[in-house]
């Protein structure tokens, strides 16, 4: 006999339970550890899928939140707005565009024909008041009174400004304005 043969032979009872224990070894990695090892990958993509999306969820959060105070901080800009800057009722908002007139004598320009128009747009809480002015004067006070219509504290909108040459021989010009102002509209549109 050879020598394995013979090794075989008289160490049979040491050798089938270890072969036993390798195949049974085996037979446990194949059926029990790569399937866990799998799933412990499966585990490790799907916590990193959770993290960017708890990542993604909290920049939604944050932005949602800007949302909000941007909201909020918009709402108390508009309720100044309506509070401190406009007109109140329509007869204040005649008042602010009666100084029209003021600013006018201011520039030194002469006054011209006026004319009145109250309107309110559909679906709003405002009125609008417009009114259109001639005046005639130097090209020098036009620039003045349309820079202090411009830079007045009232609320007034320059909607429109038409420029014609006056009288041959005259320097003075004659432009008209259209200006107008909203105020708060009561229930009957006043």
């Amino acid at each position: 006999m050879t020598l394995t043969r013979r090794i075989f032979a008289e160490k049979r009872r040491y050798i089938y339970p270890l072969a036993a224990a390798l195949v049974v070894n085996a037979i446990l990695i194949v059926a029990v550890v790569l399937p866990l090892s799998r799933k412990v990958e499966g585990g490790e993509a799907s916590a990193q899928q959770a993290a960017a999306a708890l990542a993604a969820a909290r920049a939604d959060y944050e932005a949602a939140r800007a949302t909000v105070t941007g909201k909020d901080a918009a709402d108390a800009e508009l309720k100044k707005f309506y509070g401190d800057v406009l007109p109140v009722d329509q007869s204040q908002a005649r008042r602010v565009v009666f100084r029209i007139e003021e600013m006018a004598r201011k520039a030194n320009l002469t006054t011209g024909r006026a004319s009145t128009k109250e309107s309110q747009p559909r679906d709003s809480t405002l009125g609008k008041l417009t009114v259109g002015q001639t005046l005639v004067g130097p090209y020098r006070s036009l620039r003045q009174f349309i820079y202090d219509l411009e830079t007045s504290p009232d609320f007034l909108i320059l909607e429109n400004v038409s420029l014609a040459q006056g009288a041959q021989g005259s320097n003075a010009l004659t432009m008209n304005v259209v200006v107008a102002t909203y105020h708060q509209a009561g229930g009957d549109g006043r």
